[in-house]
Formats: structure tokens, sequence, C-alpha cells
């Protein structure tokens, strides 16, 4: 999705959420702009947020080898009615969005 909207298109959505709903599921996500996920989120087992690393960088996260310590340099938000809702001018003003700015976990 790198234009258009920022939510994922129903054929889409119709493949992956039942996969979802019947098997465990990290979902890796690069993420080259804010995207509109609370479907996956919602049903994913883990959420990853990438920004360009390698499949292996990956892994190293999923098997405990590497502490991911990034956070999110925009909001995520929760719904396509939010992201209309935004002013244009102003950083950071989506309502209740799905992960704020600067959100990320490490262990």
């Amino acid at each position: 999705m790198h234009q258009g909207s920022l939510a994922f298109d129903q054929p889409s959505l119709d493949k992956l959420l039942p996969i979802m709903k019947n098997k465990p599921v990290i979902v890796s996500m690069y993420m080259d702009r804010p995207a509109v996920i609370p479907e996956i989120n919602d049903n994913a087992s883990a959420l990853l947020a990438t920004f360009g690393v390698s499949n292996e960088a990956i892994l190293d996260i999923i098997f405990g080898e590497f502490n991911p310590a990034d956070k999110l340099p925009f909001d995520l938000p929760s719904s396509m009615e939010a992201v209309g809702n935004q002013k244009e001018d102003v950083p950071f003003d989506s309502e209740n969005p799905l992960y704020k700015f600067g959100y990320g976990l490490s262990y």
C-alpha cells in the first residue's frame, strides 16, 4: 500500500482473516507510511512494524536473538474515518489511534 487508501482492501482481508482466526500468525508489516489495520491487529498473535530490515533480522526478533528497540515514527489510525478527520497540517492528531507516535515494545 505505497499509495492510495491506508486501509487493506476487503479482498485481501477476506484472504487473511480466516487464516489468522484459525492459526497463530505473526504479522510483519513494512511501514513506509501509516496503515489502518484494526482487523489485522485484533486477529494477529503478534504484530511487527518494520522499516526496511532483512528477513534474517525479523527472525532474530521473533526467536529472541535481538531485542527490538525502535518506536513508531507516526500514529497508526484506528479507521479511515479517523484519517479523514485529521488536519493535514497538524501532526499526531488522529482520534483514538490504534498505536500512538512513539509506541514500541522490547523484551
